[in-house]
Order: C-alpha cells, then sequence, then structure tokens
C-alpha cells in the first residue's frame, strides 16, 4: 500500500494529472507482473518439491561435498554469473531459490550471504556480459566492436562480481534474520538425515526441474531464429513461462514417484499462498519505479551531469548510475546513457568498449525501493527494508566501484 500510495502521490505531483497518473501506475504494475506472476507460482511449487522430496537437500549435499563450506559463496557467485547470461535476474533467482535456501541452512550461512552472492553474479552478467539484452544495445548503440567490448566487460565483470560476494561473506554475515531460523527449523528433520538417506534418487534428476527451464532460456538466447516449426517450438519453449513451466511438469512428475503422504494439490496450493505477496510487492515496487521512469525525471537529471564538463573521465559512469538510482531499471540505464553518450564517443579519451565498461559499472549501483528485486529479496526472505538498503544496496555501490576499479586497472595498462 505504501508503494502505491507513494507511486500515485509522486504521479500527482509532477503534475502528471489523476487519470494519467493511475493508468501509468497500473501500467507499471501490469508491465511487471506479465511475465514474473505465473513464473513466480511454479518457481515456488518446484521449491515445495524439491523441499517435500528432499531433493534441495540432496543437492545442497553434493554442492558442498564439491566445493566445500567455504568457498560456497564464491560457487554461487561463478553459478549466477552463468545462469544469468541467457536468464533474466529474478527468474534466474526464483528458479534456484530452494537450493541457495538449503545450502544456507546445511552450511549455518545466514540466507543473505548466499543469497547476495548468488545475486552478485546474477546481476554482472546482466549488466555486462552479450548476449544479455542490454549489454547488446549498449554496443550497438555505441557502434563497439562486440569481441573486444565482451573481453573489457568480463575482466571489469569478474572485479565487480568479487566485490559484491567479498562484500557478502565479509559484511552481511552479521545479519542473520528471523527468516533463517524459520529455514532451520523447517528442514530440521530433513538435515539430520545422512546425504545417503535415498540412495535410489540421483542428484541429478533432482536438478532437472531446475537445469531445464535454465537450458531452454539459453536456447532461446542463443537460436534466434523463428522461422518453420523448429524455430517457433524453440520460440515457445524458451519463453521464461513456458520454461518453468515445464519445469514444473518435470517437478510435478517426480513427486508422485515419492513416497509422499502429502498431494501435489496441497503443495500448489502453499506454492499460491507464498507467491501472493511476493507478487503484490514486487507488482508495486515496478509500479513505483515506472511513474518515475514516465515521468522524465531521469532525462533532466541525465541532461544536468552532462552540462557539467569538469566530470570528464567518469561521465558515463556517472551517468548510468544516476538512472539507475533514478529508474530502478538496468536496462533503462544502459540504453539511456548509451544513447546519451554515444555522440560523444568520439570526443572521449577512451575507446567506444570502455565507455560500455563504465556505463556497465554505472549500472550497478544503487538499487533500492524502485527496483522490483529489491522488494523480490524482501519477500521471498522476509528481509525488512532497512536491512535491505545495508546490504543488497550497499553491495549494489560496492560491484559499482569494484567495476570502476577494474576499468582503471586496464587504462593504467594502456588498454584505452
Amino acid at each position: 500500500m505504501a508503494l502505491l500510495l507513494a507511486a500515485l502521490m509522486l504521479g500527482l505531483s509532477l503534475g502528471m494529472g489523476g487519470a494519467e497518473t493511475v493508468e501509468v501506475v497500473l501500467q507499471g504494475f501490469s508491465n511487471t507482473l506479465k511475465w514474473i506472476a505465473v513464473v513466480v507460482i511454479l518457481g515456488a511449487f518446484i521449491g515445495e518439491v524439491l523441499r517435500e522430496t528432499r531433493g534441495a537437500l540432496r543437492i545442497s549435499d553434493w554442492v558442498v561435498k564439491w566445493v566445500g563450506e567455504r568457498k560456497l559463496p564464491w560457487a554461487m557467485g561463478i553459478t549466477g554469473y552463468l545462469v544469468s547470461i541467457p536468464v533474466f535476474v529474478d527468474v534466474a533467482y526464483i528458479v534456484l531459490q530452494p537450493v541457495t535456501e538449503a545450502l544456507a541452512v546445511r552450511t549455518k550461512k545466514p540466507i543473505l550471504v548466499v543469497g547476495l552472492a548468488l545475486t552478485a553474479g546474477l546481476t554482472v552478467s546482466h549488466t555486462l556480459i552479450p548476449p544479455t539484452p542490454g549489454p547488446l544495445a549498449v554496443a550497438s548503440l555505441l557502434e563497439a566492436d562486440i569481441g573486444r567490448l565482451l573481453l573489457i566487460n568480463a575482466f571489469v565483470g569478474c572485479l565487480a562480481m568479487i566485490g559484491g560476494i567479498y562484500w557478502a561473506i565479509t559484511y552481511v554475515k552479521k545479519y542473520r534474520l528471523d527468516y533463517d531460523d524459520q529455514l532451520a527449523s523447517q528442514q530440521q528433520l530433513v538435515a539430520e538425515l545422512p546425504p545417503e538417506s535415498d540412495p535410489k534418487q540421483s542428484v541429478l534428476l533432482d536438478l532437472l526441474p531446475i537445469l531445464v527451464p535454465i537450458v531452454l532460456m539459453g536456447l532461446g538466447a542463443f537460436y534466434k531464429s523463428r522461422d518453420g516449426f523448429l524455430g517457433g517450438l524453440i520460440g515457445l519453449i524458451s519463453t521464461p513461462m513456458m520454461a518453468v513451466l515445464i519445469g514444473a511438469a518435470i517437478a510435478w512428475l517426480q513427486f508422485h514417484r515419492s513416497k509422499s503422504k502429502t498431494t501435489s494439490n496441497q503443495l500448489v496450493e502453499q506454492a499460491i499462498i507464498k507467491s501472493a505477496l511476493v507478487i503484490m510487492i514486487t507488482g508495486a515496487g515496478g509500479a513505483f519505479g515506472f511513474v518515475i521512469r514516465e515521468s522524465g525525471i531521469q532525462d533532466n537529471l541525465a541532461a544536468f551531469f552532462v552540462d557539467l564538463p569538469f566530470l570528464g573521465f567518469l561521465l558515463p559512469f556517472l551517468v548510468a548510475a544516476i538512472l539507475t538510482t533514478a529508474t530502478g531499471s538496468i536496462t533503462v540505464s544502459l540504453i539511456g546513457t548509451a544513447s546519451i553518450m554515444g555522440p560523444m564517443a568520439g570526443s572521449m579519451p577512451y575507446s567506444p568498449e570502455m565507455m560500455a565498461a563504465l556505463i556497465g559499472c554505472g549500472s550497478f549501483c544503487v538499487f533500492h525501493a524502485n527496483s522490483s528485486f529489491f522488494w523480490l529479496l524482501n519477500r521471498l526472505h522476509e528481509v525488512p527494508v532497512a536491512t535491505l538498503y545495508r546490504t543488497y544496496t550497499t553491495q549494489s555501490l560496492v560491484m559499482a566501484i569494484s567495476g570502476l576499479i577494474g576499468v582503471a586497472i586496464l587504462w593504467l595498462l594502456g588498454v584505452h
């Protein structure tokens, strides 16, 4: 309610008019939810199945055995880095949520440490690594060489991810939530079982409901043609809703192979109940950010900073940071900044590829209440808003500065 009221008041105070303000709020709400609402429910169902069949425990045991407890945050960051190249950040996090929570319980780490380590990797790929749409659009607008841009952004992205994960490990570890205790109590009986408690079930089968949607969405990102039967089929099954629906169907089949006394109807109802608040708050956050974008505030801020000549080297970084802070959207920030800075590319003291890296680093900071992912974390893990500002928002600033250090290192090494 607070988010919706803030969105309405902002629209009215900016002179958008009553009817137009309501229309913009509803449009922002629906635009946010049209692709994420069903995905949240289906992802929650997969999570319920993985908990009920002990699949999340088997996966967490396997991951911990493979990488060790100390290296777990780094493993989660790398996982996010790879997964988010073909998959949107929100969808990837929802799909991986049951494993993230099981790993937090298994290693006795706060959920925010494991979750924000994963978030660091997801955000880096989404912001810097083609073929993600944002970086591709930046390369096109700046007329940058895609191969050189990929190499530069991969290096800068690694430093940004390292900064974000290190922040989660060193600072966020002190934020243990009530939700951590709830997770521990929910999974206490399961967690006490040995890893070999169900030898008939392979970890690979447990991973199928998670891996299949990721692979399908990745297939759609890399196979662009939609012509013919094959192209049409890939276009259908690679959409987030259909991909996660297929994953949910696999989970449903696995559930019916188990000996659980719970019915699939009960799991679906639990998934819907748990998803309702997530969907509403994420939609309200999206509506708030959409009102800001439609008002044009970000254009005025960007124009103001562009007119300050002394900013020089950091101008692309600062303009992107202003747009992300104002709109809560990485894609809007990337495309908006590239559009503004594109005509200046020839007059800057570095190549379009380095400018793209600066824009990407600026687009990391800072995420707050007008970002839909901010509210996704808030509801998925019941994280207080004040805690998110101290952890997630600050992490985004740390990642931006870490990436900027990466750009500076390349500059000092003669990469311009």
